[in-house]
């Protein structure tokens, strides 16, 4: 979803064309993109209404360069979303493009989400460290690889929950930088 996001985040801006929208993607967030999902994304999004053509450019000796906008709904869905990536995070990766588009929500309401997802995700990790493994069953070997993964899931949780944090106090900042 992210990647709708970020091309509704795109065109709620300015409108613009395909190509130009996957080039401004690449060039501001550090992440891997094949063309393929970047235009069946696009016409995604353009088959639910939430984007549409706008105007029709006539460039000499090249096809023409198809412009497009957001619409209404797009609007309404796009702010939507970005809630919605802040109700349901659980890597700070996840959120890269979210936190791109912050300037189209309210970030007193996107704290909120974050704060009840972090809540949630504390939670979580700590009933799993409570939780008793059977490991009466497992050889040693086997009980040694469960104590490995367990550890390293558990230091990454504490790793997302942590920047998770971080991100929190950025939105809080965010309504100052404006």
């Amino acid at each position: 979803m992210s990647l709708s996001l970020f091309i509704l985040g795109s065109l709620a801006n300015e409108n613009s064309n395909p190509y130009q929208l996957k080039k401004a993607l690449l060039d501001v967030i550090p992440i891997k993109i094949s063309e393929g999902k970047f235009y069946y994304n696009f016409e995604a999004l353009q088959k639910k209404g939430l984007i549409e053509p706008v105007k029709s450019i006539q460039i000499v000796n090249r096809p023409n360069k198809t412009m497009y906008g957001i619409t209404s709904e797009g609007r309404r869905f796009l702010e939507q979303e970005i809630y919605n990536s802040f109700k349901k995070v659980s890597k700070i990766e996840d959120l890269y493009i979210t936190i791109y588009l912050l300037q189209y929500v309210d970030p007193v309401k996107a704290a909120f989400y974050l704060e009840e997802t972090i809540k949630k995700e504390k939670n979580r990790w700590d009933e799993y460290k409570q939780a008793k493994i059977r490991m009466e069953y497992l050889d040693e070997k086997q009980k040694t690889a469960v104590r490995f993964i367990s550890e390293h899931a558990f230091s990454q949780s504490e790793h997302n929950i942590h920047w998770m944090e971080k991100l929190l106090t950025f939105i809080k900042r965010f309504e100052e930088m404006k």
